[in-house]
């Protein structure tokens, strides 16, 4: 995947900014939902009941408690070792299903919010949180973005909301999946926007909310990381921008920023006039350039002895 240009970085940035302007979402109030057991914590057992806790849970998430959403499961779930021996692979049943946010996936009634769930994403947890938390995107566009009947037609709109809303993780586990079938490996997705795409949004999404980059760093897979990286160093680059995220979205969704306002990691870890001088003080530094990606070398540079010492 070739990395974005800043152009593409720019609209990216943008458009995140228009959606927490128009969300209202205050910087630091979203929740880094990571797919482990402290955020996950109930059993999944496939069937509806289960499916319905895993909904509840990220709409508590989301900050949609007020909003009444009603979760049903359509279809037979197919586990995949039958489907592998019913010839399912040849029918591209190991694919990740098409991305769908519209009807009949979503729906607005006057009782509240439908959501169908297809039974064949039950099998792939990564796929089933990715799609609700799209879900849960399009939802919160709908009800608070003055343009949000409008927007949610777009399922790429619909993720940008989910991400900005705490659910990058998720999303970017879905962007690129590695599988290991009956007809060897092979990679698909379950995303509207690129892995590259959402990795520069949840980096910034992160910094605006003063969110751990470690704690992201240990979920992700092998090439969602090195892509968190990129982007990290980027966000590092760019203390103006990250600012103004939080002060001034408004700002930033006008184009009224720059990338790469300030000096680079590399520079900075290595500068000798700024380098912390104590033990504890390096440390502590290390640990803030690890959560912004910074490779080993770096930060073996940054602990080692201060000058004099």
């Amino acid at each position: 995947m070739e990395p974005l240009s800043d152009a593409a970085v720019r609209t990216l940035v943008e458009r995140y900014a228009e959606t927490v302007d128009a969300l209202v979402i205050p910087a630091g109030e979203p929740l880094l939902v990571l797919p482990n057991a402290e955020f996950f914590p109930d059993p999944f057992t496939g069937d509806r009941a289960s499916v319905e806790r895993l909904a509840a849970r990220m709409q508590g998430y989301a900050g949609l408690e007020s909003v009444n959403v009603e979760v049903a499961v359509k279809g037979e779930f197919v586990p995949a070792d039958d489907a592998c021996g019913s010839g399912g692979c040849g029918s591209a049943a190991c694919e990740a299903p098409a991305v769908e946010i519209s009807e009949p996936r979503l729906r607005k009634a006057d009782d509240g919010w439908h959501v169908n769930v297809p039974a064949a994403e039950l099998g792939s947890p990564i796929v089933l949180t990715a799609r609700l938390a799209t879900s849960f995107g399009a939802v919160a566009l709908v009800e608070r973005h003055p343009e949000g009947n409008v927007l949610v037609r777009d399922a790429a709109e619909a993720e940008l909301a989910a991400v900005a809303l705490g659910f990058g993780v998720l999303l970017l586990e879905a962007s690129y999946i590695y599988q290991k079938g009956c007809g060897g490996a092979h990679v698909t997705n379950a995303t509207e926007l690129g892995c590259r795409e959402l990795s520069v949004l949840f980096a910034f999404a992160a910094a605006r909310e003063k969110q751990s980059l470690r704690a992201a760093l240990a979920e992700l897979g092998t090439t969602q990381r090195a892509f968190v990286k990129d982007a990290a160093n980027l966000v590092a680059e760019s203390p103006g921008l990250v600012k103004a995220l939080r002060d001034s979205p408004t700002r930033v969704a006008s184009g009224d920023f720059k990338l790469r306002d300030g000096r680079s990691l590399f520079a900075r870890l290595f500068s000798r006039s700024s380098r912390p001088k104590s033990e504890e003080e390096r440390l502590s530094a290390a640990l803030a350039a690890l959560e912004r990606g910074a490779s080993v070398d770096e930060l073996a540079e940054l602990v080692g002895p201060a000058d004099g010492e």
